[in-house]
């Protein structure tokens, strides 16, 4: 039961990577719904500020860069997290130790989604949070 437990989170963290994706998308595309949102982002991507070493970026490509990250990295700790359910026999207690700390980091990250963001990425996080807890608490402790 950990091992499908652990894989439904590792498959919601791709999940919300590939729709983290679509968003994405949406906002390189965005040229604002109202005539405010037209005007902040026009601000946004206008005045790009030198940040040293050469490297001239806008406000917009920040979050653009951020918004593209958020996309990358659950899909790639959920591909990481199949290869660690690939190997984890050839490793008694790897699956448990994995499911914590994955079970930690998705917890964080779901109380930071509840307090900053929207319900879409709270749903996924939260969803993949319940996953890792559920493999914890149904998984053997290997005593040394």
């Amino acid at each position: 039961m950990p091992r499908k437990l652990f894989a439904a989170g590792c498959w919601v963290l791709i999940a919300l990577g590939l729709v983290h994706l679509m968003g994405h998308y949406g906002l390189m595309t965005a040229e604002g719904d109202t005539e405010a949102e037209g005007r902040l982002l026009s601000l946004m991507r206008g005045n790009p500020q030198d940040m040293g070493l050469g490297f001239v970026r806008s406000m917009f490509d920040i979050v653009a860069g951020f918004s593209l990250t958020f996309s990358i990295l659950p899909a790639g700790m959920g591909l990481l997290g199949l290869l660690v359910l690939r190997h984890e026999r050839r490793a008694p207690g790897l699956l448990r130790q994995a499911s914590i700390a994955y079970a930690g980091v998705y917890g964080i990250m779901t109380a930071v989604a509840f307090r900053y963001w929207f319900p879409a990425p709270l749903f996924f996080l939260a969803a993949a949070f319940v996953c890792f807890v559920a493999a914890v608490a149904t998984s053997r402790r290997d005593r040394a």
